[in-house]
């Protein structure tokens, strides 16, 4: 069993362009996802969850690397679950004078 991937990138079919995947947050940014599901090892689903994670990186592209990277490590480690293959279909922003920014990524599959 192995996790399935998550398209970020425009080129391979995700729906955020390039500019926004290449913006430089100058604060931690609080990246979040509602009803996240997976499978088990048997190849059940798991009961959807919400996640957040604050994460400061050079780009948003990498901090929406580094928070698939922990969501897959948090399935596996309490739900012993692999996340399914998903697309980025879009972002939405906090408000812009919020103290801390969050962005919720909404996937399609």
């Amino acid at each position: 069993m192995q996790h399935e991937n998550w398209i970020w990138e425009p080129s391979e079919g995700g729906q955020v362009d390039e500019k926004t995947l290449d913006l430089r947050p100058v604060d931690p940014v609080a990246y979040k996802m509602k009803d996240i599901w997976g499978y088990d090892q048997d190849q059940f689903p798991i009961e959807p969850f919400d996640i957040e994670v604050r994460i400061t990186a050079p780009t948003v592209r990498d901090g929406l690397n580094l928070f698939e990277k922990a969501v897959k490590e948090y399935m596996l480690e309490h739900f012993e679950g692999y996340t399914r293959h998903q697309y980025v279909e879009r972002l939405d922003w906090s408000d812009e004078f919020s103290e801390l920014k969050t962005c919720e990524i909404i996937m399609s599959t």
